[in-house]
């Protein structure tokens, strides 16, 4: 499949994923700027990113979906119909789960007529109720596993209703960037299960970039103009927030991050 890609392709690749990596300490911020752009490279409507425990193993009751991001709806709208469809139907019966439930720990990557056949698609109530509602039509799924042991990330892309579909270099582009972007998650990259950037509030993001820089209570109290008390008890509020108790095992969470931006 990657000999249908150019230099190009495969740096446009590469550069996305350094871009990501900038903001790497932030999983939501780093997995919104994938999606936006990978949105732009392949010329999809929609892409929907999970990030998954123990995936794909029949009979295994204790599959986790542990974070879930989405981009490019038409309207809310929209978004919401789709979501409701598809919270209503069993995976199981869905077309996609013969193929799905195969997933062994290689990346899979799977179109729409390989799942359906083109002429079932058109016929089915599935596009003609649902997906045409919804503004997407041609879809192609990526499951990859990540550097986390039985860990798993999923890739569903959406081409707009009256698009072309999507092509083979299109396919091989979205393999090449989520087995780079997998590769990373959880030392790069923040994975979906750890603490939150979003939750702290934007003093205390200020005060941890700070620590990050080496910076001692005392001068982040005198750079915020603010007493030393006020910043010991942030500095505390972002030790429970990341599950530890000193600096130094603070800036092991952030080895080989970007700095958060304040």
């Amino acid at each position: 499949m990657l000999a249908e890609l150019s230099a190009t392709d495969i740096h446009d690749c590469h550069t996305l994923a350094s871009n990501c990596r900038d903001l790497g300490a932030d999983v939501d911020a780093w997995r919104q700027l994938l999606l936006n752009e990978l949105r732009k490279l392949v010329n999809a409507q929609v892409i929907i990113s999970s990030e998954i425990e123990h995936f794909g193993k029949s009979g295994d009751q204790n599959t986790r979906y542990l974070g879930t991001h989405r981009d490019g709806w038409i309207s809310s709208e929209a978004e919401q119909r789709w979501r409701e469809y598809a919270q209503s139907i069993p995976v199981e019966r869905t077309p996609e789960y013969p193929y799905l439930s195969k997933f062994s720990g290689e990346t899979m990557v799977l179109s729409r007529d390989q799942i359906w056949g083109r002429e079932s698609w058109y016929r089915s109530h599935t596009f003609n109720e649902i997906h045409r509602e919804c503004g997407i039509d041609d879809y192609i799924i990526s499951v990859c596993p990540t550097s986390i042991s039985d860990r798993c990330t999923t890739l569903w892309l959406h081409k707009g209703v009256g698009s072309r579909d999507f092509t083979k270099r299109e396919r091989a582009i979205v393999a090449l960037l989520h087995l780079i972007i997998n590769k990373e998650i959880g030392t790069y990259l923040a994975a979906a299960d750890e603490p939150k950037l979003s939750k702290l509030t934007n003093r205390r993001i200020e005060v941890l970039d700070r620590l990050l820089a080496g910076d001692s209570e005392k001068q982040i109290a005198f750079h915020f103009d603010v007493s030393r008390a006020t910043i010991h008890d942030h500095v505390l509020a972002i030790y429970r927030h990341f599950g530890v108790s000193s600096r130094g095992e603070l800036l092991a969470k952030f080895i080989g991050r970007a700095k958060p931006k304040p």
